[in-house]
């Protein structure tokens, strides 16, 4: 037997902790043997007490979530909201939010709380909510044989309720204005569904079935679900939606160029930026009219639906190989008007030191060690001539995003090859357009503006990547159209009202001679 409370039996002498003696040094009673028998019994009161509190947790446990059949179906039904939050539950932040988008956006952008709109916020402020208090429902539950269990549930899921209503209404206001119902998306509503569910099992699996409580149960219960239900109709008209953005060239006589890295292999079905979502949205853009268009991070699944619902232009475009997944293979496409245009010449070259065929840039460092791109690199270009018999040349790269060396090989090639095209065709003009993955500091971007112009306006000029908006990126442009020509009209394609068509903004500009 222990001594009880480092105390002796008889005494009630104070003991070390540390006393190993088997008498009490006051008393000098045996610790170990004295009133034995009646400590026996008394631990055996408690011991047989513990287990029937035991016994009474384990039944009360039992009644409250397995007692029947709709027990174990509102249990079931506690977990769901968990479930729901990785459907799409929100159109915010110009994008869906779900759980697993969320998460996903913090695994592969980082945690950067500056970029996240009011909107953004509230959306995450609600699934955190709906994770804590249905938590907070599931742990209650356990308890519902007990007395005012009910009653308690009810509270508990009402509490839930409000939470998730206030800031699903907070999420919607945006700038004073509510956004339509049908960026409330399906997660949201089979969530309103499920909490409706819940406050009809709460009152299913009551033993105090009163008018009061059916009363207020079948009230919210109701509440819920046609909330629900409301908000899947108004999502039926998602798929009719037409995107339309606002730029329009303002000068019909000077040629309107665009240029637009499309990441076409890239984007999430988790947030809405899923590649074949995003390839229609890109051709409303196009609906502009430009006159040209050059496309970086093209893919060839993009390539074939812009030729079919974009049949007013022609194209030309190469994959630069060497990319693990073939689908994945940049192509940085060309589109001319066919109405104005007629190609007398189309060429691709690799930014490497051998241009002519497939193949990456490799040099060696200072250390005598051999090094390489990031991958391979292309420019694509064709000859244009237009209807008035004037001649363009029009070309469209992407520089080497690892590679420093590769960026400034590269702009050195791509000027090389604008002056043999020069020399080729006499009083061609030349369009240049790319994601140059460095800003108007870099040595490769002064190789270039030391042979043609910049057609960004200053006092237009933001950044064009934007990485879905999940990263600040500063203010500084990395896309850039170049020309011989005199700009004017520059635009920054930043209208995100039907969602990101990439992780960069499109860029416009209207070029006379």
């Amino acid at each position: 037997m222990k001594k009880t409370n480092n105390r002796c039996p008889k005494c009630n002498a104070r003991l070390s902790p540390f006393y190993l003696k088997q008498t009490c040094p006051k008393c000098g009673v045996n610790l170990m043997y004295y009133r034995l028998d009646e400590r026996l019994e008394e631990d055996a009161k408690n011991a047989a007490e513990e287990v029937r509190r035991v016994n009474e947790f384990t039944d009360m446990l039992r009644a409250s979530t397995v007692k029947t059949p709709l027990h174990i179906i509102r249990l079931i039904l506690f977990f769901t909201p968990l479930a729901s939050m990785c459907l799409p539950m929100y159109w915010a932040g110009n994008k869906e939010v779900s759980l697993i988008g969320f998460i996903l956006s913090i695994v592969n952008h980082g945690f950067d709380m500056s970029v996240w709109t009011k909107d953004y916020l509230f959306a995450v402020l609600a699934m955190i909510g709906v994770i804590v208090f249905s938590l907070a429902v599931i742990i209650g539950s356990l308890f519902s044989a007990k007395e005012n269990g009910f009653r308690r549930n009810m509270a508990l899921s009402i509490l839930n309720t409000l939470v998730f209503g206030v800031l699903s209404v907070l999420v919607c206001i945006n700038g004073g204005t509510i956004m339509p119902m049908d960026k409330l998306t399906f997660g949201f509503s089979i969530t309103c569904l499920i909490y409706g569910l819940e406050f009809l099992f709460h009152y299913l699996t009551s033993d105090k079935k009163t008018a009061r409580s059916r009363t207020i149960s079948f009230l919210l219960t109701a509440g819920c679900v046609i909330a629900g239900f409301g908000a899947i109709i108004s999502n039926i008209t998602i798929g009719d939606t037409v995107y339309v953005y606002d730029y329009q060239p303002q000068n019909t006589k000077a040629t309107s160029v665009v240029s637009f890295n499309v990441a076409a292999p890239w984007g999430t079905p988790f947030d809405g930026t899923k590649s074949a979502d995003r390839c229609y949205r890109f051709t409303e853009y196009l609906d502009c009219e430009a006159d040209l268009f050059g496309t970086q991070e093209l893919n060839s699944a993009w390539y074939e639906k812009l030729i079919k619902v974009m049949p007013e232009y022609d194209s030309y475009a190469v994959k630069r190989g060497d990319d693990e997944d073939e689908n994945r293979s940049e192509m940085n496409g060309v589109f001319w008007r066919k109405d104005r245009y007629t190609a007398i010449e189309k060429n691709t070259f690799w930014l490497s030191l051998t241009p002519e065929k497939e193949s990456r840039f490799t040099y060696v460092d200072e250390n005598g060690e051999q090094q390489e791109a990031g991958c391979n690199r292309i420019c694509t270009y064709v000859i244009l001539e237009e209807i008035n018999g004037s001649l363009l040349a029009f070309l469209n790269t992407h520089l080497d995003n690892s590679s420093e060396e590769a960026m400034n090989y590269g702009a050195q090639l791509i000027v090389d090859k604008i002056n043999e095209i020069k020399a080729q065709y006499a009083g061609i003009h030349i369009i240049l357009t790319g994601d140059f993955n460095q800003t108007e500091d870099g040595a490769a971007y002064k190789t270039i503006s030391a042979v043609l112009s910049d057609t960004t306006d200053k006092s237009k000029e933001k950044a064009t990547w934007q990485d879905w908006g999940y990263t600040n990126t500063g203010d500084k442009p990395i896309d850039f159209i170049f020309t011989d020509g005199n700009a004017k009209n520059y635009e920054v394609l930043d209208d995100l009202t039907e969602g990101y068509v990439s992780d960069h903004y499109g860029i416009a500009a209207e070029i006379e001679w």
